[in-house]
């Protein structure tokens, strides 16, 4: 493995563990310079061993139920300030608390995978530049989330660290078919607890039947239309899923991927939380409640 010149913010240390990928589909390109995983700084948790090993146990209970789930990947190029590429710089996510990375390549470009479908945070640092956090990156059940073109900016001692918002593309490029929503865009949905209404609502294409029992997918007769929760396929009506417990819902309305066979309507694809992301909310919850028992 070449060595590697990109800065992690301070507090942490070189990486412990990596290994070499290989990107597959458009925008990859050639080898990602070692897909790896940092060691985590002090946590204010530490404070509380209780918590501590909580999240150990969390951290491993995700990474586990992430085996059986439809994940996604986050892809990007890295620039300096004169544009041109930058390799070895470090990016990172957290994930189930811990922080997992991988390095550009020397195009520039990074993947970073697996991860969990959901609303991340994406860090890009690199010795001398300002330390890059982009915010609200959503990511969707197997497909790449592409972030626009990272440019860094010198170092100084007014900014060394920079937060960026991340608009979410309304058309998938890898896919114009199928559309989604993660929890956290329709949490406050009147008709989330109503699967037919919910889906005709928000997905153009999409109609209810008039007996409100079926969905009509761009003409499509109702019963041709099938779901996947989780990967497994789900016959008969819609599924009725709690919302607190659904991380993303997907649907096709044409082009269907060879993995859902022959359908010959619509694909509705439900995929539940894992357990990474409820402690992640959990986690939250606690580190406010601290944060206000602490405050005089």
């Amino acid at each position: 493995m070449p060595q590697q010149h990109g800065h992690l913010e301070a507090g942490y240390r070189e990486p412990v563990e990596a290994r070499s990928t290989r990107g597959s589909g458009s925008g990859g390109g050639g080898i990602v310079g070692g897909s790896v995983q940092f060691p985590q700084r002090p946590h204010p948790t530490d404070k509380h061993p209780a918590m501590r090993s909580t999240t150990s146990l969390f951290a491993v209970l995700s990474w586990a139920v992430s085996v059986g789930q439809n994940l996604g990947e986050i892809r990007g190029l890295v620039l300096d300030p004169e544009g041109r590429t930058l390799p070895s710089a470090s990016v990172y996510t957290r994930i189930a608390g811990e922080l997992v990375g991988t390095y550009t390549d020397l195009d520039g470009k990074f993947v970073l995978k697996p991860i969990p479908p959901g609303i991340h945070a994406v860090t890009i640092s690199f010795t001398g530049y300002t330390t890059k956090e982009i915010t609200g990156v959503a990511v969707t059940p197997d497909r790449a989330t592409y972030l626009d073109d990272v440019r860094m900016s010198i170092m100084n001692e007014l900014k060394a660290f920079e937060k960026v918002g991340y608009k979410r593309k309304l058309i998938d490029r890898d896919d114009p078919s199928r559309m989604s929503l993660l929890a956290s865009e329709f949490q406050d949905d009147p008709t989330r607890k109503d699967p037919i209404q919910f889906l005709s609502k928000n997905f153009a294409g999409v109609t209810a039947a008039p007996n409100g029992e079926g969905l009509y997918f761009r003409g499509s007769r109702t019963e041709n239309t099938v779901s996947f929760i989780d990967g497994v396929k789900v016959s008969g009506a819609v599924p009725r899923v709690p919302p607190s417990a659904i991380s993303s819902v997907s649907v096709y309305t044409g082009g269907l991927p060879a993995r859902y066979g022959d359908v010959t309507g619509g694909v509705i694809v439900i995929e539940t939380k894992t357990y990474g992301e409820m402690y992640e909310a959990e986690r939250r919850q606690a580190l406010q409640a601290l944060t206000d028992d602490e405050r005089p």
